[in-house]
């Protein structure tokens, strides 16, 4: 174990070596965008979105205003949307390095204010560079690089103390919810933590628990405003949510992928029926109805097929929280390769997990938001992309992890039992 003399030899080259994260998180991204062919990736459709605000309409899409996407992806995007497919995507690519490497520093940032050590926050902030999942998502056109950086936006906001930490994680929560809105609810777990975990007496935790909730609320107020305006129903995320519950939840999915071979994709014939149904269910209804048409739907097969919508949730979270991507969609060296960092990882999120310490406020947000993530898509569709948002609590957590610490006797014996509150580290210098 490094001593507290080496330890502090190191803090002395400690800009130098995230200078040193945050360029290997640019060439890693970098060598991905350079892999990918001109043409946008774009399967959301973010870009027609972004080029609806960059010409002052507004979210519009083919003719019609639509809170189907979460508004803020796209208006990011709407400077960078203008000239050849071959300058938007280098533009966006540009966007998703900078914001992978602004994602590295602030993981640094809030472990250094979680209290761990310049080579445990190093390490944090190696895994957020170099983590196969949300590295390779710089080279599409989604949310998820934007995401991870809110995601360590707010869990840096709140290690802040007072009410500057709550307002800021506050806003941070309301503006991620605006580009993904699965994170919202992170932020009630994280409001439940406070009141029970949070610095204070009861009286101020409660207070500050309940000002989280209303920055959160208040940043989603304009979009809601604006959904009422327009839409006629103040919609407070999107109303994407009906069809990817029904998509996660019917029929054809059960029957093609739940019963049958291993490995199997839902792909064919029945995709295009149960799209047809998703068509059928919007005929004639405004888009908040039509979302929830589609929950219903879904909602009903999962009344009538209970045993199934179990099974599906526990493959989805499988999904999730997989060690490699899907065999019948990514190459097996790409699959080997993330297997290979993930196990490790896992290893060390898991100690780290069990951790008195990390249960204390402000590091408990990470988990926290981690929770709420997941339980989000053990109902909705998901894939092992969803989890690239929550790469910086997940780096956070598996950094800090450690282990019990046998204290030397004082006569020279045998090391003493355990103690709860002392530990050495798995990685790095506590």
């Amino acid at each position: 174990m490094p001593s507290s003399e080496t330890n502090g030899n190191f803090a002395r080259y400690w800009p130098w070596a995230l200078a040193a994260v945050v360029v290997l998180s640019v060439l890693v991204r970098g060598a991905l965008l350079f892999r990918r062919p001109s043409r946008p990736d774009d399967p959301d459709n973010y870009l027609p979105l972004a080029r609806s605000l960059g010409e002052g309409k507004g979210l519009v899409f083919n003719g019609r205003p639509t809170a189907y996407r979460p508004p803020l992806y796209p208006i990011v995007l709407a400077p960078l949307v203008q000239g050849s497919e071959t300058e938007i995507v280098r533009r966006i690519g540009a966007l998703h390095i900078l914001l992978g490497a602004a994602t590295v520093m602030l993981t640094a940032a809030t472990a250094r204010r979680w209290g761990l050590s310049h080579v445990r926050a190093l390490i944090a902030a190696t895994v957020v560079a170099c983590d196969p999942v949300l590295a390779a998502q710089a080279s599409s056109v989604m949310t998820e690089t934007l995401g991870a950086f809110l995601v360590a936006l707010t869990l840096w906001s709140l290690t802040w103390p007072g009410l500057r930490g709550v307002i800021l994680g506050g806003i941070s929560f309301g503006v991620s919810s605006l580009c993904r809105p699965s994170l919202l609810p992170g932020a009630a777990l994280t409001a439940f933590g406070i009141c029970w975990i949070g610095p204070g007496t009861r009286r101020a935790r409660f207070g500050h628990a309940l000002i989280l909730v209303l920055a959160t609320g208040l940043t989603l107020a304009p979009w809601a405003i604006r959904n009422l305006r327009i839409l006629g129903e103040p919609v407070w995320t999107t109303t994407h949510g009906g069809y990817t519950l029904f998509l996660a939840n019917n029929p054809f999915y059960y029957d093609e992928v739940l019963h049958g071979p291993p490995g199997a994709v839902w792909t064919g014939p029945t995709q295009l029926q149960w799209v047809d149904s998703v068509y059928a269910a919007g005929v004639g209804a405004t888009e908040p109805e039509g979302d929830r048409r589609l929950q219903r739907m879904a909602l009903d097969v999962i009344a009538k097929r209970p045993v199934d919508f179990v099974r599906a949730t526990l493959a989805r979270l499988g999904r999730f929280w997989s060690v490699a991507p899907a065999a019948a969609v990514y190459p097996k060296a790409f699959r080997l390769a993330t297997a290979v960092w993930t196990i490790p990882l896992w290893c060390a999120f898991v100690v780290g997990l069990v951790s008195r310490a990390q249960w204390a406020w402000p590091r408990a947000a990470a988990p926290l938001v981690i929770l709420g993530l997941t339980c989000v898509h053990a109902f909705y569709w998901t894939d092992l992309r969803m989890r690239a948002p929550i790469v910086p609590a997940i780096a956070l957590i598996a950094a800090g992890a450690s282990l019990p610490r046998r204290p030397p006797r004082p006569d020279g014996g045998p090391p003493a039992p355990c103690s709860v509150s002392e530990t050495s580290p798995i990685i790095g210098q506590t």
